[in-house]
């Protein structure tokens, strides 16, 4: 990630659709809302953000960015929910909660949670989570209240609080041809419409605002997300990938290891869950509700071996599982053994960006052009 002249990170390339105002202040910084402040009061009301910074206030100074363009599928507009839902309700009001709750059904074993517009024991139990969880009244009804919750939870262009469309387009690489990167900063050219790609990224989007939640309100960074067929060929990802759908992402949790995101995850009706032995993200994919597959429609989680540790595709231990405990900023951390001793240093010490959720370009072009995972089920 380059530096801006402050020494903090710029945003990717083509992540903000519009001059923006952005205030910093001297501290930590948060990514997407990690603050408990509202991530778009900081900017103006007018002004759209795909990607901001807030720091919590010491001294504010404003700077003005001036951005590029993004370039995506048609818009969606979000689902405002404004009347009380309990069991026995049907219909796509039902379904459109249900996207939005999946991920909070409580079990931590292979159970499909049901889209299907109906308001059953399932999506009762997933509602009962979620008010636990922000502090509500238990019953398992969507009351107005509860409801809220969820409007506040997105975004008037049909994403949520915390992510952005721009996170989970198609990404660039120096390594492939002009017709692979054509597709960069879009949902095109994938095994699904662009419409369906963006409401797949959709789904995706609130099972990671679960695991968000659950990992203590921690930033996710999304490292890869949609690709299209020409630039998946090119970087030598799994010939059925889930990325060609929009119902994959590659991605890291700020402050939490590896191997507890994943848990998380098993925990946040999250299909598909893979890992790298020399990489530091985990692979997240929702095949199960991919209506675009033709088969593969099952669950797939790491492997162990006789030690307990998680697997990768190459048979070694997943990234991080032979870790030692250290701090950083004084909250418990996994730290690879295979972390340079100037990285750890840095993130020992606070250093801003150090450790940093957010990929560099060069980083993200490492991960993809390193290979997918080819044994999730075939089909990632």
């Amino acid at each position: 990630m380059r530096r801006t002249s402050l020494g903090v990170e710029a945003p990717r390339p083509r992540l903000i659709a519009r001059i923006t105002t952005w205030a910093f202040a001297g501290t930590t910084g948060c990514y997407w809302g990690s603050c408990d402040l509202s991530q778009r009061a900081r900017a103006a009301e007018t002004e759209s953000m795909s990607f901001e910074k807030i720091w919590r206030p010491v001294g504010i100074a404003i700077i003005t960015a001036v951005a590029i363009t993004v370039v995506t599928a048609p818009g969606a507009q979000a689902r405002q929910f404004d009347r009380r839902l309990k069991p026995g309700a049907k219909g796509s009001e039902v379904r459109a909660l249900q996207v939005r709750i999946a991920g909070w059904f409580p079990t931590n074993r292979q159970e499909t949670f049901n889209i299907d517009g109906s308001y059953g024991s399932q999506t009762r139990a997933a509602m009962r989570a979620l008010e636990a969880a922000y502090g509500r009244p238990v019953n398992g009804i969507a009351s107005k209240h509860d409801l809220q919750i969820l409007n506040k939870l997105q975004d008037v262009d049909g994403s949520t609080k915390h992510f952005d469309y721009s996170e989970f387009d198609q990404n660039r690489s120096a390594s492939c041809s002009s017709r692979a990167n054509s597709y960069a900063g879009t949902f095109s050219g994938g095994m699904s419409a662009p419409r369906r790609v963006k409401r797949n990224v959709k789904k995706l989007m609130w099972r990671l605002e679960a695991v968000r939640k659950k990992g203590g309100s921690q930033p996710i960074g999304i490292n890869s997300g949609f690709r299209s067929v020409a630039y998946n060929d090119c970087i030598g990802g799994a010939r059925a990938s889930q990325h060609l759908y929009g119902t994959a992402a590659d991605n890291r949790m700020v402050g939490v290891d590896n191997r507890t995101q994943r848990n998380i995850a098993k925990r946040s009706q999250v299909h598909g869950i893979g890992c790298y032995s020399s990489l530091s993200h985990n692979h997240f994919d929702l095949r199960i509700h991919n209506r675009d597959l033709q088969g593969g429609h099952f669950w797939w989680w790491p492997r162990k071996d006789s030690r307990g540790r998680e697997l990768a595709d190459d048979g070694r231990p997943c990234w991080g599982e032979k870790a030692r405990r250290g701090t950083a900023g004084g909250a418990g951390i996994t730290l690879a053994r295979t972390t340079s001793p100037s990285v750890l240093h840095d993130v020992r010490n606070g250093v801003i960006g150090a450790g940093s959720l957010v990929p560099t370009l060069g980083e993200i072009e490492l991960f993809e052009t390193s290979g997918e995972a080819e044994d999730l089920g075939g089909l990632d």
